[in-house]
């Protein structure tokens, strides 16, 4: 639900190549022959929007056709409009670049970045990190998740990763940067002194 969840926040948010990310590692969790359509076709969806958006039509159209098809069963989220709108992009691949398509509901809900908490941000912050090949990033979910899981709430890594997810300002990025090398050298330290 986690990844669902980030997926779903990442592709409202814009961010339509990281989206891809936390929805296939779902999808990929289920043995093959166990996958939702749903998720297949979110997946799809994400892809077609994100070649559109850079002038991969061909792709775009393929991706399009398919990720409708796959849709079709998706009762937990609200589809419909976006079905519709890949429609549109199959027949138009350049629709991308003019138009946003409509955001996702899960549950009757919009899920926005704003609504992450870790787990879910955190799988956020990794896809926005792999697309943006962002080591830093990686490394500051590693640690914050660390420190949710040693009871540490308030952790400045746990703060500034949420902050990252949601706003994704170059002066958080920096501090999570500062941070990062803090940790590390704490940890070298300790290290060696065995």
């Amino acid at each position: 639900m986690d990844r669902l969840r980030a997926g779903i926040a990442l592709y409202n948010a814009g961010h339509y190549l990281a989206a891809h990310e936390p929805l296939e590692a779902r999808w990929l969790e289920d043995p093959a022959g166990e996958r939702e359509d749903c998720l297949q076709g979110l997946i799809q969806a994400t892809a077609a929007v994100h070649k559109s958006k850079t002038g991969n039509r061909a792709g775009a159209r393929g991706l399009a056709d398919s990720a409708v098809e796959y849709l079709e069963d998706c009762a937990r989220i609200g589809v419909e409009p976006l079905s519709e709108w890949l429609d549109r992009l199959a027949a138009d691949p350049a629709l991308g670049t003019r138009e946003q398509p409509p955001d996702l509901w899960l549950d009757d809900k919009l899920v926005t970045v704003d609504d992450l908490r870790f787990p879910a941000a955190g799988a956020a912050a990794r896809a926005l990190a792999e697309t943006r090949d962002d080591e830093i990033v990686s490394a500051a979910v590693e640690y914050a998740t660390a420190d949710l899981e040693s009871g540490s709430e308030t952790s400045p890594l746990v703060t500034l990763t949420l902050d990252y997810v949601r706003k994704g300002d170059p002066i958080i990025r920096q501090r999570l940067q500062e941070h990062v090398e803090r940790r590390r050298m704490r940890d070298s330290d300790v290290d060696g002194l065995f």
